[in-house]
């Protein structure tokens, strides 16, 4: 088996195209705490649907949160700026693609 692949676990939670994850099967998938994605989520940081009362996040959620953490992580960042930062990031990355798209035509 090798060593580069990551190994399912079948407790991970899988995340499937167009459906929501509870919070806590999203901290589990983000190996963060469900209380930071749910201060998050009250700071309006990170997106989430209420549906009978719980917290769901979808597949986008994903990745603004594991760039979330590590952004607090590595630089000490308070919530908001590190949401600034991945905003920022995400910006120049679809500015980046749109750049591209122009100069190929």
């Amino acid at each position: 088996m090798s060593t580069d692949q990551p190994s399912y676990s079948p407790t991970q939670p899988q995340l499937i195209e167009g459906q929501a994850l509870h919070i806590e099967e999203m901290a589990k998938l983000c190996c963060v705490s469900t209380q930071w994605i749910h201060t998050r989520i009250e700071q309006d940081v990170i997106d989430a649907v209420i549906k009978d009362g719980h917290y769901y996040l979808t597949g986008s959620s994903v990745l603004r949160i594991e760039q979330l953490a590590r952004i607090e992580q590595t630089y000490d960042a308070d919530p908001q700026l590190a949401a600034l930062v991945a905003d920022l990031v995400e910006e120049v990355r679809d500015l980046r693609r749109q750049l591209n798209q122009a100069s190929a035509s």
